[in-house]
């Protein structure tokens, strides 16, 4: 069986086939004059998914939505 989701801001539905994450880190400074930078990361969860035609997409995790999994909706697995 499958599980189905849902993007939140299209409304398309697609099979999750896989997740992963990436992490993207960028420096800064304060000031231009301020020679001290500043390194942050951020931190991203990703789904991959397939639509009808089987084309691969990949999904921030936020911007997805469980809609069922192996045919039952997930207030009923728990």
């Amino acid at each position: 069986m499958a599980t189905i989701v849902e993007h939140q801001k299209s409304g398309n539905r697609y099979i999750v086939v896989g997740s992963g994450f990436t992490i993207s880190k960028f420096s800064s400074s304060n000031s231009p004059l301020t020679l001290t930078k500043t390194e942050e990361e951020e931190h991203y969860h990703l789904i991959a998914v397939c639509d009808r035609r089987g084309l691969i997409r990949w999904f921030y995790a936020d911007d997805l939505i469980v809609i069922e999994i192996d045919g039952k909706k997930p207030t009923d697995l728990i």
